[in-house]
């Protein structure tokens, strides 16, 4: 009798687990990921729809879509305007950016992101 208990309870943790994974931005899941410059303050928010690797950076001077590349337990948006390559590595263990942009107007920055939504 226990066996029969145990066996449903196993598969239907088994089950949950891959729905819960769904949700997940590095899995994959739509989010909204708002950031603040440990540097200036200033805002970024990262965003991906329809879970693809086409995502969009919004900061005061960058606006666009961006590439985005998983890494392991980050995900980087690549975005390029103009002469200048924009690199935004997201650590989701740690919800810490670093940001780089290379080209005619390099700068660096990092910060802190809130939890995506």
């Amino acid at each position: 009798m226990k066996t029969r208990i145990t066996f449903p309870l196993l598969l239907t943790a088994s089950l949950a687990s891959p729905a819960l994974a769904m949700d997940d931005p590095l899995d994959g899941a739509d989010f909204v990921l708002n950031c603040i410059s440990d540097q200036d303050g200033s805002a970024v928010t990262l965003a991906r729809s329809g879970a693809t690797d086409a995502g969009f950076i919004v900061t005061d001077k960058i606006r666009g879509e961006s590439q985005i590349l998983p890494g392991v337990n980050s995900l980087t948006f690549l975005h390029i305007m103009d002469t200048d390559v924009v690199t935004f590595v997201v650590d989701f263990d740690t919800l810490n950016y670093d940001m780089t942009v290379r080209g005619q107007h390099s700068l660096n920055d990092r910060g802190q992101c809130q939890d995506p939504v």
